[in-house]
């Protein structure tokens, strides 16, 4: 904002119910500390922009090193009448990326200088200089935000208007349907859009040959020497599928997984699979980025706990440990063939995309 975009004394600025709470969220520290009795216009963000800012909240816990670098709080001091006020703002709107820290410290000079404790139209002023700071802010706000959001996201899962965070985790975490670039955006949006489980296995039984067609073309685009192990054997298990021999699919997605996984995480794959007495969580998970977590979150469900010697029921939803110690039709299914495979090529798309941003950054 230049010099001519700022209000002049005297100029009446009319404030936007939004902009009324952002600026008394900004301000309410200050507003007790110097003038209690001083009842300041309320200000917030726009609606628009407060919807973005929810739908990456739960996102933003995973990616706390990008938003760090985001987020400036805007912290200052002063001594006024022989006495030291530490005044700390944190204003929604000071998270966006846009904002450059020499704003944010103009801001807070403008803040003190404009404390007046003998004017009454000091918090007037101070109100009209800081809503049309925020007017402009706001012009980049949203597109800002909307590319951060994207950015967590693989592409297949971009395109969904208010996806929220926790509608993504539910689906991989809770259900273990992988999400991460398989399957197409539709069939994505309407798994997560679900509102149970078992409607969730519809879609997998319904929509089979349109997830299995999604699936191949994604590993058939995949060429770093890192997932070459892996492509063939995923195209196999999708000719089985394709050919109706669902066992053998099953088989094949379940063995290759096991090794996958084996590779991925290594001595520490203890840390992210059940234990054998059911009492580890999947806390570690969290240490994950979002596109970690999405690719790799199905397999806590695949490595449920399940022994059939200690008569345990055989699990109907996919699961890594009955496909290799039972033979049970409940077991293996054209669904739960259909959710291995989905994991491995989510998995093979995964890797190959993190072998290929380290080449590049080589």
């Amino acid at each position: 904002m230049t010099d001519a975009d700022e209000p002049e004394d005297g100029d009446d600025i009319e404030l936007a119910p939004g902009q009324r709470e952002a600026l008394e969220k900004s301000m309410d520290l200050l507003r007790k500390m110097v003038l209690p009795e001083v009842d300041l216009p309320k200000f917030v963000l726009p609606q628009s922009t407060f919807t973005n800012l929810v739908a990456i909240s739960g996102i933003a816990q995973r990616q706390q090193a990008i938003l760090q670098n985001a987020m400036k709080p805007l912290l200052d001091a002063q001594a006024l009448r022989q006495k030291q006020i530490a005044t700390s703002i944190n204003s929604d709107i000071f998270k966006s990326a846009a904002l450059a820290q020499s704003s944010l410290n103009r801001i807070s000079g403008q803040l003190y200088k404009n404390v007046d404790f003998g004017l009454s139209d000091s918090f007037a002023k101070l109100a009209s200089q800081v809503a049309a700071q925020q007017s402009a802010w706001m012009k980049t706000l949203g597109p800002s935000l909307e590319r951060l959001k994207l950015s967590f996201y693989p592409p297949n899962l971009q395109p969904i208007e208010g996806l929220r965070w926790e509608e993504v985790e539910s689906v991989v975490m809770v259900d273990g349907i992988a999400m991460y670039g398989v399957p197409r955006t539709a069939i994505a949006e309407a798994l997560i859009r679900a509102d149970s489980a078992a409607r969730r296995r519809d879609i997998l039984g319904r929509r089979w040959k349109a997830i299995s067609a999604d699936c191949r073309a994604v590993v058939e685009g995949c060429e770093t020497a890192v997932v070459t192990a892996y492509v063939p054997m995923a195209l196999r298990a999708l000719d089985a599928l394709e050919a109706g021999h669902t066992e053998a699919a099953q088989a094949l997605t379940g063995s290759r997984l096991d090794s996958m996984v084996n590779t991925y995480f290594g001595a520490d794959r203890y840390l992210y699979t059940p234990d054998k007495r059911g009492k580890r969580t999947n806390a570690a998970y969290d240490e994950f980025t979002a596109h970690e977590y999405i690719a790799l979150a199905p397999t806590w469900q695949a490595w449920q706990k399940f022994f059939p010697n200690e008569g345990l029921p055989v699990p109907h939803t996919f699961s890594r440990n009955a496909t290799a110690h039972t033979v049970s039709t409940k077991q293996y299914t054209r669904r739960n063939a259909v959710q291995s495979l989905m994991i491995v090529c989510s998995l093979i798309y995964f890797f190959n995309g993190e072998a290929r941003r380290v080449e590049n950054r080589d």
